[in-house]
């Protein structure tokens, strides 16, 4: 007899049936949309069908489908929703104070879209509010804020440049109006999760499911782990070797970058610098206000060191936020905090045979869901 078989299951009183019922649904990572990008800094390094994994991990759990206890219990944890963007799948399911809520979106997607980078803004407050409404935790890619190139950093470079911003106006350019997401971030007091990389494991479902490692039931099949989580992150990494590392060893490669204290480095240096870019942004918000007299004092320039002159634009390197400044205080006191974590997903396909790239679609005007 299998020892982890319990047969009187039935026999428990309902209301204690329906207790243990209540353990069972995911935690899981609601995708919003289809991955434009694998994240894992090339996709012919590891090829990745994202699609599959994205819907299978927007339909309801799997103790929807075992009986009318089990789906009772999942229908009070999560419900249907239609995202209102185009971007987005037709149809999620989500379990608000339960998940997490992530964004796929890049600026990559309006050029695509609209061909303009100005749609950005919109988009990601939009989805802000959206994860407010619904209590979940958002996430969204690095890449809205400021770039973070893994392939340069799997190639012995830098993953991120130290940011430059134009003078006169609240806009960083590529990164769109950021001052938009943070004055929203500052009104919500939430925590940002920055998915900084990804990593897929062709493994079975079956190992999946073994490893607890995707929800009790295998049903989570997309997940977010801090970036200095080096336990989980070997968690993963030992579920890849003991079932898929003869089949797809490049993944090794990614797996001992972000055990490595270069990665972490990496991620430091691009915190710090995505944390100047909110700075910068929120200072022309605040300069540009008809009462930026009462905000910044009667010289906005002073709020950086060395005091800002009048330039064309100006950079990191040159200057940073006067700590001592009364407004600097203030923002940092009310500024987005940033959790920076790597998605990891695991996939039943084979897709590494003969390099099958990604379709590079992230829009449900495009989909093809009998793909």
């Amino acid at each position: 007899m299998n020892s982890d078989t319990f047969y009187h299951f039935s026999k428990l009183p309902p209301e204690i049936r329906q207790h243990i019922w209540q353990y069972c649904p995911p935690h899981r990572v609601a995708e919003e949309d289809f991955p434009y990008f694998l994240l894992d800094g090339n996709e012919s390094r590891q090829a990745g069908w994202t699609k599959s994994s994205t819907y299978e991990n927007a339909q309801k759990p799997v103790i929807a489908f075992v009986n009318r206890e089990s789906r009772r219990a999942a229908l009070e944890h999560g419900q249907i929703w239609e995202p209102p963007d185009p971007h987005s799948l037709e149809s999620i399911w989500v379990q608000p104070n339960r998940d997490a809520l992530l964004l796929n979106y890049t600026r990559t997607c309006d050029l695509v879209m609209y061909g303009t980078i100005n749609a950005t803004s919109s988009v990601v407050v939009m989805f802000l509010w959206r994860a407010e409404g619904h209590k979940m935790q958002p996430c969204i890619v690095a890449e809205v804020l400021h770039p973070f190139n893994l392939k340069t950093l799997l190639d012995g470079d830098a993953a991120s440049e130290n940011p430059r911003i134009m003078y006169e106006q609240a806009d960083t350019g590529d990164s769109g109006d950021i001052a938009g997401y943070a004055e929203c971030i500052q009104q919500q007091k939430i925590v940002l999760g920055i998915a900084m990389a990804a990593i897929s494991l062709h493994i079975s479902a079956e190992a999946a499911l073994d490893s607890g490692l995707f929800g009790l039931l295998g049903d989570a099949p997309v997940q977010l782990v801090d970036f200095d989580d080096e336990a989980r992150l070997r968690q993963f990494y030992t579920l890849f070797k003991e079932n898929a590392l003869n089949e797809e060893p490049a993944v090794q490669t990614l797996f001992d970058l972000f055990l490595s204290s270069r990665f972490r480095t990496a991620v430091d240096t691009w915190t710090r610098q995505a944390d100047w870019i909110i700075m910068a942004n929120l200072w022309h918000y605040a300069r540009e206000s008809e009462r930026y007299d009462d905000i910044l004092g009667a010289d906005p320039c002073s709020a950086w060191m060395p005091q800002l002159e009048d330039c064309f634009c100006f950079s990191m390197y040159e200057y940073l936020p006067n700590e001592d400044h009364p407004w600097v205080k203030q923002a940092r006191e009310k500024a987005p905090k940033l959790r920076p974590q790597i998605m990891v997903r695991y996939c039943t396909r084979k897709c590494y045979t003969g390099e099958q790239l990604p379709d590079h679609r992230a829009t449900n005007l495009w989909w093809n869901p009998d793909f």
